[in-house]
């Protein structure tokens, strides 16, 4: 006799009732008040009194494990899974010899169609752990717990579904989930699902069916459709109208997100809920409708069916007919149109109204992105991390050897940013993935800061290899995996041995696990082991494994590290608040020089040359010359032409600069009530303009301005006052964190200030 408490199984009002407790983090528990200290003890908190003394109002937050069930059962209930278990105590016989046999189910969902087992383990800090034993027992009692749904849910479609929390699976345990199609779902899976739903509302359900029961027949499905079939290139494509509720059980969006970072094409935003909720509005409220079409891709493993109309049209291109659509799961993907096909969700209209729609015959997956790509560029904006993020997809298998290395880069960068165990896990801008303090670096400045080494071997635009890959080992698998490794071996490193500075988010004050600090620690990684290799000898490719180059490198991650402990506010400042190119440049030069220092042995290419060009040695002086200069040449103008003009001297100045000049001395008596000086206001550029203006220049400034260094330059007087539009930019520059003086430019304000100030 079965030992299973099908009592457990609820719905209708108890299901309801039962997810409001579920949806809590606590549970709450009326007490006496003589126990009072010993509850609290056990971790209880008091929430409420009651009329009577005696009693009180307690609550206590569930266990983790517990927590962690509720939350998933909380997504299939609001999925639209209409039969769920109560509480944690539902059990199923799995053996009919032995009626002893029975096993606990942690969530149990099912509905008309389907039924899904989840088996959860949750640990309270992420490790990594191996569930052999766990994941052989769930495969060896499947048989029998089948047998016994079935007998309650006959025909049913039944899923086991694995689900951990802070647990990092091993390969070989993926690997028996995989050919035991037992489904694996880690936080990234339950997140994008809880996401989804919040905003699909039931219809997330389909998406989730359309991942566990792929290419699986959908029974009581009418799949017959009156249709267009056409040609478009090389591609065979049918229009038709449709019911969106057919579309929503058999379309399938793949957005891109670590969830599905397995799947292609992974290119679709998540759906918006606040559009969502328009469209849906839009329809229902002001019956409206939308004429343009949805865009999908019909994936289909044989030719669909199409039953041509027996009265054709002559001379016509296009045949008329019924097309027989799959009846499957994830067999219609939606290249373009979610919004409008996801906004009939939970609608009275959903079965009552029809939608256009243009369906392809098995596009080619590349040719689906591209699709999506040209359809969005007269959209909103692809943006460039959606672009790298699909680039990462796209180009792994291309024919261009440089579009595959750059595949490498950004899955690596993809990885660092999704790995549980990677140590820039959740810092990392994936896809659409918004940023905020502690997600800020971006897989492009990744990528970049790979690119501007040698880690990867480097081709012509003919496909001619220029330069062997220190870390290149041809196989575009082979050199993800070792480059991925040596790199977050070295980040964990550093992350293990200065954990403060590392957490530290964009917003406070950090210099690490932001664009300007990985990619300057990267760059810095390149020339560590490009020297390694040269004093080593260790091949191209290194012939030492990932873990072996690791250790070697600490030597000098070490230097790193101490860089980081003693950084002064100055450099803190200039590594946070540099822009562009040159911002991780100047990163990765900090920490190269922080080695060298230590390790005379350490010298990059162009170190000594970088640091000539932009010390910070001769800032201080630099500014106060610069103040002198300018000083300077206020006076000289202003007594030339003051000298020769008298009081018409605003006739040899150009019009906009006197009137803007004057707004400005308007604008500053008003605010601050006081009368101020003409030339005060004016800038070394407005200066440069009044110098060369009209007869100026050749009757009263081109002997004065005009700089020894700068007397040969080409280009009249417009090139030889450039320095003053130099000292301008200098000026405006000098009370940033990031300014800098190379020795050339120092070099020309040493020149101007004794041309001009010698003598005061």
């Amino acid at each position: 006799m079965s030992k299973t408490n099908w009592e457990n199984i609820i719905t209708g009002d108890e299901l309801k009732k039962t997810k409001v407790t579920r949806n809590k983090t606590y549970i709450e528990s009326r007490e006496r008040t003589s126990a009072y200290e010993e509850l609290v003890e056990e971790g209880w908190t008091k929430i409420q009194d009651y009329k009577d003394p005696k009693w009180i109002k307690m609550k206590k937050d569930k266990p983790q494990d517990e927590q962690f069930e509720d939350s998933i059962w909380v997504i299939l209930f609001n999925m639209g899974f209409r039969y769920l278990n109560k509480d944690r105590h539902f059990e199923i016989s799995y053996d009919s010899s032995n009626e002893k046999f029975t096993q606990q189910i942690d969530v149990f969902a099912a509905d008309e169609e389907t039924v899904l087992i989840i088996e959860c383990k949750s640990a309270e800090s992420i490790k990594e752990h191996s569930f052999k034993t766990y994941i052989e027992k769930m495969h060896g009692i499947f048989p029998g717990i089948s047998n016994e749904i079935r007998k309650r849910y006959p025909g049913a479609k039944i899923k086991q579904i694995f689900a951990t929390q802070n647990y990092v699976l091993g390969d070989a345990d993926r690997e028996k989930l995989k050919e035991w199609n037992i489904a694996y779902f880690s936080e990234p899976e339950i997140e994008y699902y809880s996401e989804l739903v919040k905003h699909l509302g039931s219809a997330a359900k389909y998406q989730l069916l359309g991942n566990l029961f792929s290419n699986q027949e959908i029974k009581n499905m009418e799949n017959r459709i009156p249709a267009i079939r056409g040609k478009m290139g090389n591609h065979t494509y049918y229009s038709f109208s449709i019911e969106p509720e057919k579309l929503l059980k058999i379309g399938y969006v793949l957005h891109r997100s670590e969830a599905n970072s397995d799947m292609m094409p992974t290119y679709q935003r998540i759906i918006k809920r606040s559009r969502l909720k328009s469209v849906q509005k839009f329809i229902d409220e002001e019956q409206g409708y939308f004429p343009n079409s949805i865009i999908i891709s019909i994936d289909s493993k044989k030719p669909l069916r199409f039953d041509r109309a027996k009265n054709p049209v002559n001379n016509s291109i296009a045949d008329l007919g019924i097309l027989y659509l799959p009846k499957q799961y994830k067999s219609a993907y939606i290249i373009d149109g979610q919004h409008r096909l996801y906004g009939y969700s939970d609608s009275k209209y959903a079965n009552k109204n029809s939608i256009p729609v243009v369906a392809f015959e098995n596009l080619d997956k590349k040719e689906q992105i591209k699709l999506f790509m040209e359809i969005n560029e007269n959209q909103k904006a692809v943006s460039k991390n959606l672009r790298n993020t699909l680039n990462a997809d796209t180009q792994w298998d291309s024919d261009n050897p440089n579009e595959r290395r750059d595949a490498i880069k950004l899955r690596v960068a993809q990885k660092l940013g999704e790995y549980k165990l990677s140590p820039l896990c959740d810092r990392i801008i994936i896809g659409e993935d918004k940023s905020n303090g502690i997600k800020c670096i971006t897989i492009e400045s990744i990528r970049l800061a790979i690119s501007s080494g040698n880690l990867l071997s480097k081709y012509n635009k003919k496909g001619d290899l220029e330069r062997i890959g220190l870390l290149d080992f041809e196989n575009s698998t082979t050199t993800f995996n070792y480059l991925y490794d040596y790199i977050s071996f070295c980040l964990t490193y550093i992350k293990d041995n200065i954990p403060l500075e590392w957490e530290k988010d964009s917003s406070e004050d950090g210099i690490i696990t932001i664009n300007n600090g990985i990619g300057g620690i990267i760059r810095t990684l390149n020339s560590i082991v490009q020297h390694l290799t040269d004093e080593k000898d260790l091949g191209t490719p290194v012939k030492l494994s990932a873990k072996e180059l690791f250790d070697e490198s600490k030597y000098y991650l070490d230097s790193i590290v101490r860089f980081y402990e003693n950084v002064d506010q100055e450099k803190r400042e200039t590594i946070r608040k540099s822009y562009g190119g040159n911002a991780p440049v100047y990163s990765c030069r900090s920490l190269e020089k922080a080695i060298h220092d230590e390790h005379n042995d350490f010298y990059p290419i162009g170190l000594n040359e970088y640091w000539d060009k932009y010390s910070k040695e001769n800032n201080a002086d630099a500014i106060d010359k610069i103040g002198d200069i300018e000083k300077a040449v206020k006076r000289i103008v202003e007594d030339k032409l003051v000298d020769k003009y008298g009081s018409k001297y605003y006739f040899e100045i150009p019009k906009q600069i006197y009137k803007e000049a004057n707004d400005r001395l308007v604008s500053l008596k008003y605010d601050t009530g006081e009368e101020q000086d003409f030339w005060n206001v004016l800038s070394l550029k407005d200066f440069n303009a009044i110098i060369t203006f009209g007869r100026n220049w050749s009757e009263l400034f081109e002997e004065e301005f005009t700089i020894p260094s700068q007397s040969k330059l080409r280009g009249g007087k417009e090139a030889k006052t450039e320095w003053l539009n130099t000292i301008n930019k200098l000026q405006k520059e000098a009370g940033k964190a990031t300014f800098t003086v190379s020795k050339d430019t120092y070099a020309l304000i040493c020149e101007i200030h004794e041309k001009f100030c010698s003598n005061n």
